[in-house]
């Protein structure tokens, strides 16, 4: 990405943060208006999502397993892990659950649409159920 691509990334399409989620934890927040149907929320496809299933998550340290447990979904039998592990992390995993959404995921968690306006000050919320069979 040029400047003047990342200047029009920044003015027009930079519309959430992170903030304190009275959900849960961190989660993420409309700084300006998402209207319905809007799919430009997060970044295009900024990583790719490894499964680790069961066995694997038990070979690592505590701490790499709490980390897998709190941000990454779980899906019958694997965890869905960033590639790149938890240096560079997307918005994404920092969506919070509710039976009352106001986002939904397209294609398996890899971009998302509003599915009603959002407004500012507003914690964007996705159904888990949508993305994932079943959860732990």
């Amino acid at each position: 990405m040029n400047k003047e691509d990342l200047l029009n990334e920044l003015k027009y399409h930079s519309k959430v943060m992170l903030k304190p989620s009275p959900i849960h934890g961190i989660g993420v927040f409309a700084i300006a208006p998402i209207w319905k149907g809007e799919k430009d929320i997060f970044s295009k496809n900024s990583q790719q999502w490894l499964g680790i299933n069961d066995a694997e998550l038990a070979t690592l340290p505590q701490h790499a397993i709490r980390l897998i447990e709190n941000y990454c979904l779980y899906d019958k039998d694997q965890y869905f892990v960033p590639e790149e592990g938890f240096k560079i992390l997307d918005l994404v995993v920092f969506l919070n659950h509710s039976s009352t959404p106001n986002i939904q995921s397209l294609d398996d968690g890899l971009q998302f649409e509003a599915i009603r306006d959002i407004s500012i000050g507003e914690e964007l919320c996705i159904d888990y159920g949508s993305i994932v069979e079943e959860e732990r």
